[in-house]
């Protein structure tokens, strides 16, 4: 692994840009150290929240690959799922992941703590456990997809900038000493004033964002795919996470770390989430699909593509984006749009 491949996070110098994001396959010691072993620079530990509702719905989880067609297929490159949340006690798990934090920090990686909240005082208290424990970063997820389908008042999804920006800051009190990083919904059409809050209110990075909630009717039962809406996401997402990096990138004080999440499948996908505007990325439905070999593969596939073009994350990150212009800015070309009509169309 080489230099080309180091990037940074506010105060966190990272020796790539790959972080295996917050899930299952994280929900042990074991898995963690697999995570970190197979060349992440660092790992989201699974979510915790301070409602037993929330804890209790793993028990009820599922999970299915979908193929391009929407059918189920072991190597779909899309992941539809009701996911659950740690059921440890968050302090018997913090005090697991601040000891294989302070196992990666001896090789500049990192393992973060993360709350999916049900409120307020829920996330600060969550927050207060990990800045005891000793861990140096902390994942505030107001993005959890599951929030319209969980228990009733299980998990929060925050979507409003000035209610965002108040959360955060009030859990910004209770993290001193801590990196504070915020995970954005997808299901909002305002990420980058989203972005904007959470840095105002004092975020060190803000990360987007969380997969959509669907229902895909499966063709064989003629019944929706695990009886139930989920959340979805794939490699088709990855161009819409793009474009709202850029847009944030804008949003945001200059400097001010962004990561991508949601759709990265290879190397070349870290890439271009680099090049929209991110940090590092967050990937986790390739390791459910692939094994823990999927970060090492990224990660191998990132650095080969860096070295044939001789360059360095360092000097990519938001590169596309501050190139992306407006369609008014574009040249005229009036007769563009008859190379993608069919000949009839023209007579």
């Amino acid at each position: 692994m080489t230099s080309r491949l180091a990037t940074r996070i506010g105060a966190l110098d990272l020796p790539n840009p790959v972080i295996c994001g917050s899930g299952e396959p994280v929900m042990t010691e074991a898995g963690i150290r697999a995570a970190l072993a197979a060349g992440a620079a660092g790992v989201i530990a699974k979510s915790v929240n301070e409602r037993p509702e929330a804890a209790a719905q793993l028990d009820r989880a599922d999970y299915v690959f979908l193929d391009p067609a929407g059918a189920p297929a072991a190597s779909g490159p899309s992941l539809f799922n009701r996911s659950g949340l740690q059921q440890r006690a968050a302090a018997e798990w913090f005090t697991a992941v601040a000891a294989l934090d302070r196992e990666a920090a001896r090789r500049q990686r990192f393992v973060a703590a993360s709350i999916v909240y049900a409120g307020e005082d829920g996330a600060v208290a969550i927050a207060a456990l990990a800045r005891r424990a000793g861990i140096r970063v902390f994942e505030l997820n107001v993005g959890a997809p599951h929030a319209a389908e969980a228990a009733a008042g299980a998990i929060t999804q925050e979507s409003d900038p000035a209610r965002l920006q108040h959360l955060v800051a009030a859990v910004r009190a209770e993290t001193g000493g801590m990196q504070l990083w915020v995970k954005l919904t997808g299901l909002s059409g305002n990420l980058p004033a989203l972005a904007a809050a959470a840095a105002q209110g004092g975020a060190d990075a803000v990360c987007m964002m969380g997969r959509f909630m669907a229902m895909v009717p499966d063709l064989e039962t003629l019944a929706p795919a695990l009886g139930t809406a989920a959340a979805y996401g794939g490699g088709w997402a990855l161009p819409i996470v793009c474009r709202f990096l850029a847009q944030s990138r804008r949003a945001v004080p200059p400097g001010f770390p962004l990561l991508g999440t949601n759709g990265v499948r290879s190397g070349l996908d870290v890439a271009r989430m680099v090049l929209a505007g991110a940090s590092a990325v967050e990937t986790l439905s390739p390791v459910m699909q692939s094994g823990f070999g999927a970060l090492g593969a990224m990660v191998a596939e990132l650095e080969a593509w860096l070295t044939r073009r001789d360059l360095r994350v360092a000097d990519l990150v938001g590169r596309a984006a501050d190139s992306m212009q407006a369609y008014a800015a574009q040249p005229p070309s009036p007769d563009r749009w008859r190379a993608f009509v069919p000949p009839e169309t023209l007579g």
